[in-house]
């Protein structure tokens, strides 16, 4: 028997694999249809551009293709990870019937490789529904063309490829993390201590940001700011590493306590969880203030209007995106962690305290996740003058409905997944 037949026959004796792959292409579909949507707006704020780069639309186009790049390959590197969690059992099985270590991860990668084809393929046929609505956006006083927003074949292939060269790497990123021995054990690699260094990375990024934002060379502030972004996610795990030491030893509860255990142990994974609503808060943090800066309403008529058109669209796209991400990643650390849940119930430990350890292990990173995010918007809006912020209610009112609509969204991921919990607990020994 071959070892892909093999593998193929122990997955349909695995049901809650089905509900993984599911998730696992949905969150794909969803990142590929938001990434083919922010580039086709992007190519129709080029064309009508004619070509000049110092077009304010299309730098404006641009920002707004950074802003969402972002959580698009979050979103891609988190269905990866899904669609090897929870798969330890059958690898093992595999490995007592004869297959190599380098057999089994190819196997899996193969897996991951043709689920982020099939979200891909969907999030195509998604982002071809999409162009009618997208269509009948307005900016520069008209409506877009239907063949403005309608990507070539070469673009529509190189964001497939791209979709599944980043679920697969990520893949392949999470799978060197677990070893297979010979006797079928998954062994699961222990997490380094993060260093400050990342925090030093951090501070050095907005550094180089308050020099750039006063150059007049667009290719620098683009570049600065894309590393602005990108650095969020460096620090954003140290952070809640910091908090869940300092918590275990302040815990005055046995939830606070096994939350702020589970924190430190594997910060990467608590930011994994919350991050699509720390980008979702930093985007809004940066799309808050485009109503307040000053326009060329010479050149540009409709600007001031075609701006908080843009600031909404892009912040919806964002929270759709939180909102998959965090889904995805809650469904992911519930099933990772349903083994300690079990042992924890046997040892003694109620269903309804594992159940508001969990939920404190969300609450506590997703408070300092949202307030890191917001202090790094203000970093990057400070150059720009604080005035921003206050310039008229819209930039406000943007940012708040952003931040509840994401935690909500991220809270109510928490609650769905409970039932996972019970039936880790459920569950026979």
């Amino acid at each position: 028997m071959s070892l892909l037949r093999l593998g193929w026959l122990l997955a349909r004796r695995q049901r809650e694999l089905g509900m993984i792959t599911a998730l696992a292409v949905l969150a794909l579909t969803v990142a590929t249809g938001a990434l083919l949507t922010v580039l086709g707006g992007l190519q129709a704020f080029t064309a009508r551009a004619g070509g000049d780069p110092d077009d304010l639309y299309m730098v404006l186009a641009q920002v707004a293709t950074i802003i969402l790049v972002v959580p698009v390959m979050t979103l891609g590197g988190a269905a990866a990870r899904l669609a090897i969690s929870r798969r330890n059992a059958r690898l093992a099985a595999l490995r007592l019937a004869g297959a190599t270590t380098r057999q089994i991860g190819t196997l899996t990668l193969v897996e991951a490789a043709a689920q982020a084809l099939a979200g891909a393929l969907l999030g195509t046929v998604l982002y071809e529904i999409a162009l009618p609505g997208v269509a009948l956006l307005n900016f520069q006083g008209r409506s877009f063309d239907w063949a403005e927003l309608q990507l070539g074949p070469l673009a529509l292939l190189g964001a497939v490829a791209a979709i599944v060269i980043i679920a697969t790497g990520s893949a392949a990123i999470s799978l060197a993390g677990v070893a297979v021995s010979p006797l079928g054990v998954a062994n699961r690699v222990s997490p380094k201590a993060l260093s400050a260094l990342r925090l030093a990375l951090a501070i050095g990024a907005f550094a180089v940001w308050a020099v750039a934002s006063g150059q007049q060379n667009v290719t620098v502030i683009m570049v600065s700011f894309a590393i602005c972004l990108g650095v969020l996610g460096v620090v954003g795990p140290f952070v809640l590493w910091c908090v869940g030491k300092i918590g275990a030893r302040l815990a005055r509860t046995a939830p606070q306590l096994l939350a702020t255990r589970r924190l430190s142990d594997d910060p990467r994974g608590a930011w994994r969880a919350v991050g699509g609503v720390a980008l979702a808060t930093f985007i809004a943090g940066i799309a808050c203030i485009a109503p307040s800066l000053p326009q060329d309403t010479e050149s540009y008529p409709t600007i001031n209007t075609d701006i908080f058109t843009g600031a909404c669209v892009t912040l919806i796209i964002s929270v759709l995106l939180a909102a998959t991400s965090t889904g995805v990643n809650q469904a992911t650390r519930a099933l990772d962690q349903a083994p300690s849940f079990r042992l924890l119930h046997l040892a003694g430990t109620e269903p309804a305290v594992l159940r508001r350890a969990r939920l404190t292990e969300t609450a506590l990173p997703l408070g300092w996740a949202v307030g890191t995010a917001a202090v790094a918007a203000l970093l990057l809006i400070a150059p720009l003058g604080m005035e921003t912020l206050t310039g008229n209610w819209y930039g406000p009112t943007l940012f708040l409905g952003a931040v509840i609509g994401s935690v909500t969204l991220m809270l109510g991921a928490v609650r769905l997944t409970e039932p996972l919990v019970d039936s880790a607990v459920a569950a026979p020994n």
